[in-house]
């Protein structure tokens, strides 16, 4: 009779304790706001790391687009001194062919520029060889517009992916 009257005492405390502890939650109005409340958060904080992960994105793309252009611009300043350099030279020989003054020289001597990027001309890590043919040609110019031929498939690409990303940023 004692167990049954101690198991009955059990069940008793079990039951209570289960109401009570519960009960809180449904009834006291401060912790159904506050869980409200947490669940909202939960959706704004989800939401904020999805257009995170877009900006960063997004940043990234901008970035390579900035050093490309950069890498571009500095070939175009190293192909465009060569062509200035080799215009010099022919001056040069046409002055020291002259009669009038044999000799002469107006620009001497010229060292080619060369910007490197880890010890790697920065044209050459592009895939564009530079030239000191004499006289200067326009073929290093037609080689470093070569991707922007509408023909080019690589260039379609890129156009067509940053076409897409400029709608996407809108």
């Amino acid at each position: 009779m004692k167990k049954v009257v101690v198991l009955c005492a059990l069940v008793g405390v079990a039951v209570y304790a289960a109401t009570a502890w519960s009960a809180p939650g449904s009834t006291d109005p401060t912790v159904s706001r506050l869980v409200k409340q947490v669940s909202t958060l939960q959706k704004q904080v989800t939401t904020l790391q999805k257009g995170q992960k877009t900006l960063t994105k997004d940043l990234n793309t901008v970035a390579d687009v900035a050093l490309g252009s950069f890498l571009y611009t500095v070939c175009s300043d190293e192909i465009t001194a060569d062509a200035f350099e080799g215009t010099w030279q022919i001056i040069d020989q046409l002055a020291t062919a002259q009669t009038e003054a044999p000799g002469k020289t107006y620009f001497g001597l010229q060292t080619p520029v060369t910007a490197t990027l880890q010890g790697q001309d920065i044209c050459s890590s592009g895939g564009i060889t530079r030239s000191q043919v004499l006289p200067p040609t326009v073929a290093q110019y037609q080689a470093l517009l070569a991707p922007f031929h509408t023909s080019s498939d690589r260039f379609r690409a890129a156009a067509l992916s940053l076409f897409a990303r400029g709608l996407h940023l809108k």
